[in-house]
This record gives C-alpha cells, structure tokens and sequence, in this order.
C-alpha cells in the first residue's frame, strides 16, 4: 500500500511538471511532444528520456490504454528518480 501511494505522489508531481512545462512551451501535439510519432516517443524513452516516456504515458492515457499508460508512467519515474 505504501508503494502505491508512493507511486501515486510521483506521478501527481511528475504531472504538475510536465503541465506547468507544457504550458510555458506552448506545445499542442502528441502530448506536447513536438509533432513527434509514438514511435519516435518510443525509441526515445527506450533510451533513457523520461518527458518522452511520460508523453507516452499521457498518450496512452487518452487512448483509454491504461496497462500501457500505467507502464509508461512507472518508467517515467523510474527515469526521473535516477537523474
């Protein structure tokens, strides 16, 4: 139970980040992603970058794909954690 609420609290902050970061930037594609493909988004958090996989996350999310949405999201903070 307490990883669960540990998890839940990363993704409120790494959510209210990424907001904030979005709004500043004013991106309007896939997530904010800059126009790039789920693909690219992809190949981009399989190497490392968490606002790639945390865009992915979100993606998902909207697509209603919440097994890949929650997988996204804990590799997100997993990436974000060891920065």
């Amino acid at each position: 139970m307490k990883i669960i609420k540990n998890l839940t609290r990363q993704i409120a902050i790494l959510a209210t980040v990424f907001s904030v970061g979005l709004l500043a930037t004013g991106c309007e594609s896939l997530g904010g992603s800059g126009g790039k493909s789920v693909e690219e988004l992809t190949s981009a958090a399989n190497g490392g970058d968490a606002a790639a996989s945390f865009k992915l996350a979100e993606h998902y999310f909207k697509q209603k794909n919440y097994t890949e949405s929650e997988k996204w999201y804990k590799t997100a903070a997993e990436q974000y954690k060891t920065k």
